[in-house]
């Protein structure tokens, strides 16, 4: 099997070395860096890194290890920090950036997108044809709640503890073209859904279809977008194994399609931002309510001919038992964090050779 090719983005938090507090850097570390693959983000205290398409995950790894470097690198020339969580655990009020987009962005959508500081990982495989892509969307939906959960980050918001695991999620699911969506059965029903729903202003263009995963606009390929940024890369690399599994399992034809309706979806997505891996998940192959564990394994068990066939089951099944075993990164920041403390604080979440 000639394997997909995966491409990751990641978005990071920018803190001041001396405050512990955000601080809006993103536009300057993109300048100082003139490269296409570190890029500004929403937010100025945010950026934003791009992996070259790989075909391995160890090349994958050794791109993101380099772009990680690179932005904590840029980022203490500036006394700054780069942190991984997928939103700020204190209160704070962000600073738009500037750009004719991202200006008709917040003023279209209000306060949605004026406290809209948010981090996660967006996973690209490569697809033959958006036919084939449409045959791999319909095939995934189901599975990714699991990939939420796995990777839930961010379990507080403005200072509280929000009771959830990925909060992030929460938030962008307010967004009106957010969240699980229906089986497309084939491109002229998702182009048609598409063109509707710009039409009556729920977005401006295709980029904005902030579905749990779409067509991407840029690239030919499936685009993953329901996990937080990961503080440990190998978590990261991990899930864009099990991305380009499911991928690949659901658009060759090897996997069951589970067709449970879009409302289910919705309750398993929000089981998977609200508990993370501390309680029970839906399992997609059957729908039930299970314990996380049993969840994930029903996904390993779904990707499994897959990720044989490319090498990568052993990575993603150390990388995965060690992450259930250790309750996620959600469990790990309500451990270290003081949410209402001036400078909360996440020295174990920091990325370019300072915390991973």
């Amino acid at each position: 099997m000639t394997p997909r090719t995966v491409g990751v983005e990641e978005e990071f938090l920018l803190v001041g070395a001396t405050t512990g507090e955000p601080v809006p850097l993103g536009p300057r570390l993109a300048a100082d860096a003139a490269d296409p693959d570190i890029r500004t983000e929403f937010k100025q205290e945010q950026v934003e890194i791009t992996s070259r398409p790989c075909s391995s995950m160890a090349e994958l790894a050794r791109d993101l290890d380099r772009l990680r470097r690179r932005v904590g690198e840029l980022a203490a020339a500036r006394d700054g920090l780069v942190v991984a969580s997928g939103t700020w655990p204190g209160a704070h009020d962000p600073v738009p950036t500037e750009s004719e987009r991202f200006t008709r962005i917040a003023h279209e959508f209000g306060h949605l997108a004026e406290h809209q500081l948010t981090c996660g990982t967006h996973v690209h495989v490569s697809v033959s044809s958006p036919e084939e892509g449409i045959v791999a969307l319909d095939g995934i939906r189901p599975w990714l709640s699991v990939l939420t959960a796995l990777t839930a980050n961010s379990p507080f918001w403005q200072g509280r503890d929000t009771g959830h695991a990925s909060f992030r999620s929460v938030v962008l699911s307010q967004l009106p073209t957010a969240g699980p969506t229906q089986v497309w059965n084939d491109v002229d029903t998702y182009r048609r859904a598409a063109t509707q729903i710009i039409d009556v202003g729920g977005a401006f263009d295709e980029g904005m279809l902030y579905y749990d995963a779409r067509l991407s606009a840029r690239y030919p390929t499936v685009e993953v977008r329901v996990t937080d940024v990961c503080p440990d890369p190998g978590v990261a690399v991990a899930v864009a194994a099990l991305c380009r599994a499911l991928v690949t399992t659901m658009a060759e034809g090897s996997g069951r399609r589970s067709d449970l309706p879009t409302s289910t979806l919705r309750a398993a997505a929000w089981r998977a931002a609200r508990h993370g891996l501390a309680d029970r998940l839906v399992d997609p192959a059957t729908g039930d309510l299970v314990t996380a564990a049993l969840a994930v394994e029903s996904l390993l068990r779904a990707t499994r001919e897959s990720l044989e066939a490319v090498g990568d089951l052993a990575l993603v099944r150390e990388t995965v038992d060690r992450v259930v075993r250790e309750g996620g990164a959600a469990r790990r920041q309500r451990g270290e964090v003081d949410p209402a403390a001036p400078a909360p604080g996440l020295r174990s979440f920091l990325v370019g050779g300072r915390g991973d």
